[in-house]
C-alpha cells in the first residue's frame, strides 16, 4: 500500500526567522488560515507541505501522512505492527502520532 506523504514539520526555536528563510530561499507561499505566526507557518511548496513550529516534540522533526479516515488509518497500521498512539480529536481535525523504528516521528492525519 502506497501512502503519499503531505506534510512534514520541522521542530525550530525560531518560527518566523524560520519561514523567512524558506520564503525568501525557495519562494514557497504561505498557506492561508494560519495559527498566529509566532506558533506554527506552513507553506505551500508545489508538493509536500512544509510547516516551522514551536518545538512540542523531543523529534526535530514529524512527516505527516494524509488520512481521511484516521481510526481506519490507524489499526490498518497496528494491524502492521505499527506502534501508535491514540487518536486525538481537535474539532474536525483527527490526528495520531507514532514513531519509526529509529524513534522519528510520524502523524496520520485527516488535515488537508
Amino acid at each position: 500500500m502506497l501512502t503519499p506523504l503531505n506534510r512534514v514539520i520541522l521542530f525550530v526555536h525560531d518560527v518566523e526567522k524560520c519561514a523567512e528563510f524558506y520564503l525568501n530561499a525557495f519562494g514557497f507561499k504561505v498557506l492561508p488560515g494560519q495559527k498566529p505566526p509566532s506558533v506554527c507557518i506552513e507553506f505551500d511548496t508545489g508538493g509536500c507541505r512544509l510547516a516551522t513550529s514551536k518545538p512540542a516534540s523531543a523529534s526535530p522533526h514529524k512527516i505527516v501522512f494524509p488520512a481521511q479516515d484516521v481510526p481506519a488509518a490507524r489499526a490498518a497500521l497496528i494491524a502492521r505492527s505499527v506502534k501508535l498512539g491514540p487518536a486525538k480529536q481537535f474539532g474536525p481535525l483527527t490526528l495520531c502520532d507514532g514513531r519509526d523504528p529509529d524513534g522519528n516521528a510520524f502523524q496520520i492525519s485527516n488535515r488537508p
